[in-house]
């Protein structure tokens, strides 16, 4: 396995603590690109998903963490060990990123998503508004219980 040495954490954790102290120190706002769920559900307010160079989902972090409204983002939580269902095996999406010149039709996430419809393959989605400030780049977004508003 190849993990991080534990002082790297330990070293990440004091940076993060001293820019969300700058942040509130000099009341500014505070851009976080990670791919660290964990950090973010700690340390942001609103969030952006992006796949594979789109955004697919916005909104504020609480909101997304307890009910995803897109496939993607819901597939991240679900391989996180505190959200994951089955905690004997974490989920995963099968299938890789599309890359910048071979991208499907319609939706780029489709061909990984278990809720694809002929919609899905045909139809790129817009960035569509939710409610409560929440957007959705998806033709059928997710429910509170995390079922697609087929």
């Amino acid at each position: 396995m190849n993990r991080p040495p534990r002082w790297t954490w330990t070293i990440q954790a004091q940076i993060i603590e001293l820019l969300l102290d700058l942040q509130q120190q000099e009341n500014m706002a505070l851009v976080l690109i990670t791919h660290d769920l964990a950090l973010v559900a700690e340390a942001a307010h609103k969030i952006i998903v992006m796949y594979a160079g789109q955004v697919v989902e916005t909104g504020d972090a609480k909101d997304i963490f307890r009910a995803p409204r897109h496939p993607y983002t819901q597939a991240l939580l679900r391989a996180l060990p505190e959200f994951a269902q089955d905690k004997a095996r974490l989920a995963s999406l099968p299938g890789v990123v599309p890359g910048k010149y071979d991208r499907p039709n319609g939706c780029l996430l489709n061909p990984r998503c278990p809720y694809a419809t002929d919609k899905c393959r045909s139809e790129e989605p817009a960035l569509a508004d939710l409610t409560g400030g929440r957007q959705s780049k998806c033709h059928y977004p997710l429910d509170d219980a995390g079922r697609p508003g087929l």
